[in-house]
């Protein structure tokens, strides 16, 4: 499997943790999308927000079922990450507020259904954000794994 597939995979995967049934729910506002789009990952950010969101037991926490976590709000997403005392402890940990580990969780999801609609190719994505969002996850394949390992320090 070539590298921009597997980290689209992994992402899918990432997106697959959170996936609702119903992807007939409210939409995000503009205001959130834009906030989304915009955000630039970076390595130091991934290194605190990717394990908490592995955290141990944080698979056991409730879904918010009948929820798309691709349409979902910053705020909506805020409370399902607060609702999930390992995800919420190990980010307190960290020092990453919850809603900030939502607005990367979102772009996460955003870049990851980018890459998707391109292959996985990042290079393939108009320049810009989501582009270089892409291109980190890619260029740091490796690191990403580790991090998106169950209980990665």
């Amino acid at each position: 499997m070539t590298r921009p597939r597997r980290i689209a995979l992994i992402l899918a995967l990432l997106g697959a943790s959170l996936h609702a049934r119903d992807a007939a729910a409210q939409g995000r506002s503009a205001a959130d999308a834009r906030i989304i789009d915009g955000y630039r990952l970076t390595l130091p950010v991934l290194r605190k927000v990717l394990p908490a969101l592995y955290a141990p037991g944080a698979g056991s926490c409730p879904r918010d079922q009948g929820r798309d976590p691709h349409t979902m709000s910053i705020a909506d997403m805020t409370r399902m990450l607060e609702l999930c005392a390992p995800v919420a402890q190990a980010l307190k940990t960290a020092g990453v507020p919850v809603r900030d580990g939502a607005i990367v969780l979102a772009s996460l999801l955003r870049t990851a259904k980018e890459a998707a609609l391109h292959s996985g190719d990042a290079s393939a994505i108009a320049p810009g954000v989501l582009r270089d969002n892409a291109l980190l996850l890619e260029r740091n394949d490796p690191e990403i794994r580790r991090l998106t390992k169950s209980g990665a320090s």
